[in-house]
């Protein structure tokens, strides 16, 4: 009642002030946005998930910034898969090396990336290729594997039928299993393992190795039993999921025999990781794997490309021991 006598009451340059306060103080107030409605009582912010785009591997910026070492590989499906290559610096070529990078690495990043220059002067051309991670949905369905213990004897796959969240993935999937999106998953990555292996064997190299860091490792095995041309495999830091542990000694040994190095952090990994080498490893010794063989390396359980030399030196040695 005290405002509006003032108001009536007040000379014209008071008046004026009080509107502009009131305009002031409406414009200042807090407003929604048409766009984005207030949630619904009950249900926190923190719950409502934001879509997202993931670009993935920047293929086509990696090959316009080093267009003299990008070579576009086709797969069996007629997709184009980008890898760099590095020919070698000494002559005669010892032969051509294949490294697939870790999950979610780039042929132009990583351990993978840098160890094209030291393999290089070694006398080996090298080509290098990306990893993309597995759908999101498989990635969930994946973790709830590594979580579950192993020793009930059942494959991984089997251990998840009855699993909720594995059924929760399968909505998510377009009504896919997680299975299946998996295997269509690794079938791409042998795909494209392949084509490098076309194109090496292309360039006359006779001698071809396959290589794999990390989660690659796996991608590389699962490729020698398809493909005979690549009788040499190099592990660095593997990390296997649980259902490549299980079968690992038999697809080894139903497939040609097979050269295979094992480059393992000596670093303290996580005890389920640590556990899991080492019953792999006497897992293949126990299958007669006689062509086997772990070296440690003093690297970080996700090796820094700082440590590209010495790997290229104890890969150098061990073909060289090798030698077909």
């Amino acid at each position: 009642m005290k405002k509006i006598q003032c108001l009536a009451g007040c000379s014209l340059p008071r008046l004026i002030r009080h509107i502009m306060l009131l305009l002031a103080a409406f414009f200042s107030a807090p407003s929604w946005s048409q766009d984005e409605p207030e949630l619904p009582s009950g249900i926190p912010e923190t719950a409502v998930e934001r879509p997202m785009i993931s670009t993935g591997v920047e293929a086509e910026a990696i090959a316009r910034k080093q267009p003299d070492a990008a070579v576009w590989l086709t797969d069996s499906d007629q997709n184009r898969v980008l890898a760099l290559f590095q020919p070698e610096l000494v002559t005669p070529a010892r032969g051509a090396l294949l490294i697939l990078a870790d999950e979610g690495v780039s042929s132009a990043s990583g351990i993978a990336d840098a160890l094209r220059a030291p393999l290089s002067e070694a006398g080996w051309a090298v080509m290098t290729v990306g990893l993309p991670q597995p759908p999101f949905a498989v990635q969930n369905w994946l973790r709830q594997q590594d979580n579950r213990p192993m020793d009930s004897g059942e494959p991984a796959e089997a251990q998840g039928q009855g699993d909720a969240g594995a059924a929760a993935m399968i909505t998510v999937m377009d009504a896919a299993s997680p299975s299946e999106a998996l295997r269509q998953y690794r079938e791409l990555i042998v795909s494209a393992l392949n084509a490098g292996v076309d194109a090496l064997s292309e360039r006359e190299y006779e001698r071809i190795v396959l290589v794999g860091v990390g989660r690659g490792a796996g991608h590389v095995t699962r490729h020698s039993r398809e493909d005979i041309r690549a009788k040499d495999l190099v592990w660095i830091a593997p990390h296997f999921y649980p259902d490549e542990s299980a079968g690992l000694a038999k697809l080894l040994a139903s497939a040609t025999p097979l050269s295979i190095l094992e480059l393992y952090s000596t670093r303290p990994p996580e005890a389920s990781v640590d556990r899991s080498a080492r019953e792999r490893a006497a897992a293949l010794e126990r299958a007669g794997i006689s062509g086997y063989e772990r070296q440690p390396v003093a690297m970080a359980r996700q090796p820094k490309p700082r440590k590209a030399q010495a790997l290229a030196n104890r890969i150098s040695a061990w073909l060289r021991s090798r030698a077909r």
